[in-house]
């Protein structure tokens, strides 16, 4: 789903700037745009990089192989 339209930022760039190291909103912000306009979409930016965070848990480069859940490359704001 889109959660910046103004970046045209999906819940998926926000999960793949998270398994890259993101880990606070103004990451976001630097890395993917989010929240830099009109500010709409802090609140459910911040909700994904949580749920995206939560999700990685203790995942590291071992069982992301496994497990199908490796980072996704992270794509640059336009």
């Amino acid at each position: 789903m889109y959660v910046c339209l103004c970046h045209g930022v999906t819940d998926r760039d926000i999960r793949a700037a998270a398994a890259n190291g993101a880990r606070t909103l103004k990451d976001l912000r630097r890395d993917l745009g989010v929240t830099s306009e009109c500010g709409r979409c802090a609140c459910c930016a911040r909700d994904c990089l949580k749920e995206a965070q939560a999700a990685l848990g203790n995942c590291n480069s071992a069982c992301a192989t496994r497990c199908g859940n490796a980072p996704l490359p992270l794509l640059q704001a336009a």
